[in-house]
């Protein structure tokens, strides 16, 4: 069947079924209904709404997370917080992240930095064949509230050896308002980039740089590097603050609009890089998990496996801990009913697809209670 399309189409007009994204026809789906364009957006967790760690309580150390698969760092002389907030977004997301300066360093250090990062892991990103001569323009787009300035963006491979430096200015007129960008870059046809369950690809927002962070923007280096030399210095004010919200990374010039991903596919994503068995925030307040069995003398072996699903990245590092909140032990209960913390497993052993826990029991113990973290992020 022949098919007649316009010459000069329109960003998201459709015709015969498809939709124009800005540089070619895509299958739009499903028909009849809304127009959807079917186009990978290869950032996870992107709408900010899954924090299965901490919900939205407030950090203020370096290399937390605010949200799954979004970690902020930090080199400064100034103090900072932040957290997930419930904030409404442009694109339809009740969650954003925001960063607050606290306490301004008006004095940039050469190692001094403020960044915002996702890693993506290479089996996700293996498509866009960068290193090789097919290497596909990637375009990133994101949401963003902050000062009037100069930021910017940078991808660096798994290796941290290959990077790219993107500039993005917010104006007079949008400062402190939510606003979206896009930054376009081409795919690194060298280099070596992961293409297996290690880091593929690498993207940050940079809020504050110091020199030992720079490099010019708009090509591709050989360096470790995230800002360029006019990034705008975010920690020089304080109370500033800086929001990111809404984010793709998809392959071509011209993103197509954002779509806020269904709930539980997105965190059934997160968890394939940690979980855990409690609610979000403190250990203390959730449950426990218990397994039971007899032991009428000391020194019987008991305990059980928890599957986990979905299937890890990786055989995760695993932090357990007894119910009262205390790390690295377990609680044993006795006969009585009665509860024992400060008990150590035996055996303790976790693979993608599961966690092994084993003790010898103390005698007259028929159980063994704990909660845990398994974490198997890039």
């Amino acid at each position: 069947m022949a098919y007649d399309f316009p010459n000069s189409p329109s960003l998201g007009q459709v015709a015969n079924g498809y939709v124009w994204d800005g540089e070619k026809w895509m299958r739009a789906g499903p028909l009849p209904g809304p127009v959807v364009a079917t186009k990978k957006n290869y950032i996870i967790n992107g709408a900010m709404m899954i924090s299965q760690e901490w919900g939205m309580a407030s950090f203020t150390v370096s290399l937390g997370y605010p949200v799954d698969q979004f970690i902020i760092g930090f080199v400064h002389g100034g103090t900072c917080t932040y957290a997930q907030v419930a904030s409404a977004t442009p694109g339809g997301s009740p969650n954003r992240i925001r960063y607050i300066a606290t306490a301004a360093d008006t004095s940039v250090a050469a190692s001094d930095a403020v960044y915002i990062k996702t890693p993506i892991e290479g089996l996700r990103t293996a498509d866009l064949r960068f290193g090789s001569v097919s290497a596909k323009t990637i375009t990133i787009q994101f949401g963003v509230k902050a000062p009037a300035g100069t930021y910017c963006v940078g991808v660096l491979n798994g290796a941290v050896n290959r990077s790219y430096v993107v500039e993005y200015v917010i104006a007079a007129g949008e400062a402190n308002t939510d606003v979206v960008k896009s930054v376009t870059i081409p795919g690194d046809t060298t280099g070596t980039w992961a293409v297996d369950n290690t880091a593929g690809l690498n993207v940050f927002w940079s809020l504050m740089a110091g020199t030992s962070n720079q490099q010019a923007a708009g090509s591709w280096a050989a360096t470790a590097i995230f800002a360029s030399p006019n990034q705008f210095n975010f920690m020089g004010t304080i109370n500033n603050v800086f929001e990111l919200f809404d984010v793709s990374l998809t392959e071509g010039t011209v993103a197509p609009p954002f779509q806020v991903p269904d709930y539980a596919s997105e965190l059934a994503l997160c968890q394939r890089y940690y979980q855990q068995s409690f609610e979000p925030g403190g250990i203390a307040a959730a449950g426990f998990i218990e397994f039971d069995w007899a032991a009428s003398a000391a020194g019987t072996l008991g305990g059980g496996s928890i599957i986990l699903s979905p299937t890890m990245r990786s055989a995760p590092a695993v932090n357990v801990y007894d119910v009262a909140g205390n790390p690295n032990l377990i609680t044993v209960i006795n006969a009585g009913g009665a509860l024992t913390n400060g008990q150590t497993f035996n055996q303790l052993t976790a693979t993608p697809k599961n966690l092994r826990l084993r003790l010898y029991s103390i005698a007259g113990a028929v159980g063994l209670a704990f909660q845990y973290r398994v974490s198997a992020r890039l």
